[in-house]
């Protein structure tokens, strides 16, 4: 998916946005489709908890905690695979559903946070997400580069946290969470110039739209999670400290 061909169009990042409401409806669409997924995630999440759904399954089925993650990730791969080949329907109900497992895995973050920690997060990632769109649909800078980078530091993180679990090395969950959040920064604002730019050029392809605007809504839905939980972790170190 990282070249953006598709159909005839060839999708690059040279030009600005010529805002026409054909293009504004299907970046709208996005982020209405992304917000959409959020509210699946949330709603999950609480039903999950307020019924003790999530320790119930993870005493019967420990292995839960892995099949979920691993689930998500064989969801993210099949999105991809059938972006060209798949109806707009089929994308948004992987979308949806994608959405309702990690509202699953989120649930158990009401386990390990006060209601207020998790509250607080969400507004300050609300905040902090806000002002990256902002900052990414009014950028006239090419942020393709800085998305790289940003993209290649995500990967050496994992690959890290990864190295240190197996040799149960520790590292400060704050400096963890403040690298997430930088990294995410840029990924953020790189995804919403890529949406205006893409719907730029799909422009009087309705269907292209339209799977477009499903593809960007799960880019930008997981930019809001990494950058909740990263804030959440934050948050949340900071709280224990100060106890």
């Amino acid at each position: 998916m990282s070249n953006y061909n598709y159909g005839s169009n060839q999708y690059s990042m040279n030009k600005t946005p010529q805002m026409t409401s054909s293009i504004q409806n299907s970046i709208l669409k996005a982020y209405g489709l992304m917000f959409m997924g959020l509210i699946v995630s949330g709603v999950v999440a609480f039903i999950f908890y307020y019924f003790d759904l999530t320790y119930k399954m993870l005493m019967s089925f420990p292995m839960l905690s892995l099949i979920l993650p691993i689930a998500q990730i064989g969801l993210a791969i099949a999105f991809s695979v059938q972006m060209n080949r798949a109806s707009v329907s089929t994308l948004r109900t992987l979308f949806f559903v994608y959405a309702a497992t990690m509202g699953i895995s989120l649930s158990s973050i009401a386990y390990a946070y006060s209601t207020g920690v998790i509250f607080a997060a969400f507004l300050i990632s609300a905040l902090y997400f806000g002002t990256l769109v902002f900052i990414g649909w009014t950028a006239k800078k090419d942020l393709s580069k800085i998305g790289t980078i940003a993209f290649a530091a995500l990967f050496v993180m994992l690959i890290s946290q990864v190295v240190l679990m197996l040799f149960r090395a520790s590292m400060d969950t704050r400096i963890i969470a403040a690298v997430g959040l930088l990294i995410f920064a840029g990924l953020t604002a790189w995804d919403v110039q890529r949406l205006n730019q893409t719907m730029l050029y799909a422009d009087g392809e309705p269907l292209a739209q339209q799977k477009w605007a499903v593809y960007f809504a799960l880019q930008l839905y997981l930019d809001f999670i990494n950058i909740f939980l990263y804030i959440l972790r934050l948050l949340g170190s900071s709280s224990r400290s100060s106890n």
